[in-house]
């Protein structure tokens, strides 16, 4: 795969372009969808291809293909060439990264064995889950899941003499189950897991959850309005919380003037209890890579520092532009894509206390498993309701909630955090968070 990518450098050169990179990916997937509680599709598929992407007096380039033969590559170069001489000159433009030092590659990022699954294997899995939650009460049904298993390996090199090989695998799996009983149904049940070995991951766990979920919302009742404490599970703060943070530390934002923090580093933007890192070299690691989708590499920024916030992440054009170095946050969709601005692994420190001990210092509050409605990553307002929530009066768990709003400003939000949990969790978008406790929430129940 270095040899392909080699050789698309040397052939864009050829037709006179000052820089060359060459991006080649190559991906095995499994991906078994369930709908209504019945498998409704199986598959596995490759996908393969490169991206092209050349810089001609200050010009930018891209072109991808599918097909890896050197007919295909050499005519993907031309276009990337010819789109290179129409394109508008942008006086930023600095350079592709050059050569450095790239650290081991962290443990856990590749696993044979998730590698080589079969797809009787992985549907095998589906089943377990599907029966875990099943067994689990006759009161409980699923109405979709899905599971993907992923191996990926990438090679990139540029005209600046970077040559980078790496693979990983990946998997997740999710359930949303629902519970019945005398008529009455209950909110959604959302439950997942997400590894990158398979030894950490476990689709009868999934199920289980997803049924006591689906149970616990059974007998839900209203309340009315008031602002107050809101717990968010690692999901719902990833989301309403977070999302937004990383939206304002993209150095693309803030040079382009969409971000609110643009001129906050060495200020307070959140309660001092909170410290947020992004680590690129995490064992285990979701967006774990010994380098990134440029060939930068990875590495560990501290973004928030007890309430302070410390820098910006950046890919090598955005750090070009400010004289800055890059810190390894550039990221592809695919080949097929140019690479953006993207967290590693985001994680929020944790605190002391369990989920029980932050429930029992909530005088009033609800505490909110899954979140449905709009988050604006550019203001910080959210809006939505919150699902299979509880209703928390003097520290106790009282009756699950019926749909209820929630909402707020996530910036004012993060100065309102009051605890942060112990138990963190990696979400889907990889922020590893525990669970937080925000005060002055509006929570109003339809």
């Amino acid at each position: 795969m270095i040899e392909i990518a080699e050789s698309a450098v040397r052939s864009s050169k050829k037709l006179g372009v000052d820089e060359a990179e060459g991006f080649v990916q190559r991906q095995r997937v499994i991906e078994i969808v369930l709908e209504r509680g019945e498998i409704q599709s199986e598959r596995m598929k490759i996908r393969r291809g490169i991206g092209i992407r050349v810089i001609k007096d200050k010009r930018m380039g891209f072109a991808f293909a599918s097909m890896l033969d050197q007919q295909t590559i050499q005519e993907t170069c031309r276009d990337a060439s010819k789109l290179a001489s129409v394109s508008p000159r942008n006086p930023d433009w600095v350079s592709l990264p050059l050569p450095e030092k790239i650290p081991p590659a962290p443990e856990g990022l590749y696993d044979e064995n998730l590698a080589n699954l079969t797809l009787d294997e992985a549907l095998n899995m589906v089943l377990e889950g599907y029966e875990a939650a099943k067994e689990a009460d006759s009161r409980v049904s699923i109405d979709e899941g899905k599971l993907t298993v992923s191996s990926t390996e990438i090679a990139i090199s540029n005209s600046h003499g970077i040559n980078l090989y790496s693979e990983g695998t990946f998997i997740s799996f999710y359930l949303i189950c629902v519970a019945k009983e005398q008529g009455e149904a209950s909110s959604f049940a959302y439950e997942y897991d997400v590894s990158r070995t398979l030894k950490d991951f476990s689709a009868r766990r999934v199920g289980e959850l997803a049924a006591k979920k689906a149970l616990l919302s059974l007998g839900a009742r209203r309340i009315k309005p008031f602002r107050g404490d809101v717990i968010l599970s690692p999901e719902v703060a990833s989301e309403i919380l977070f999302a937004p943070l990383i939206s304002n530390v993209n150095a693309d934002n803030v040079q382009r003037g969409r971000s609110l923090w643009a001129d906050k580093i060495g200020e307070s933007v959140s309660a001092r209890s909170l410290t947020v890192i992004d680590d690129g070299l995490l064992p285990y690691g979701l967006g774990s890579s010994p380098f990134d989708d440029e060939g930068v590499p990875s590495q560990k920024t501290v973004v928030i520092e007890n309430g302070i916030l410390k820098s910006f992440l950046y890919d090598t054009y955005t750090a070009n532009k400010v004289n800055k170095k890059s810190t390894g946050n550039a990221a592809r969709e695919s080949y097929s894509s140019l690479p953006s601005i993207s967290i590693s692994n985001l994680l929020v420190s944790s605190g002391t206390k369990s989920l029980e001990e932050m429930i029992s210092e909530v005088n009033e509050g609800i505490f909110v498993n899954r979140f449905s409605g709009n988050v604006s990553n550019e203001s910080g307002e959210f809006s939505g309701v919150a699902k299979q929530a509880v209703y928390i009066k003097g520290g106790e768990i009282k009756f699950p909630l019926r749909e209820t709003m929630i909402s707020g400003n996530a910036f004012e939000s993060l100065n309102r955090i009051v605890t942060i949990g112990r138990d963190r969790r990696a979400t889907i978008m990889s922020v590893y968070t525990p669970p937080i406790l925000v005060e002055g929430t509006t929570v109003v129940s339809q």
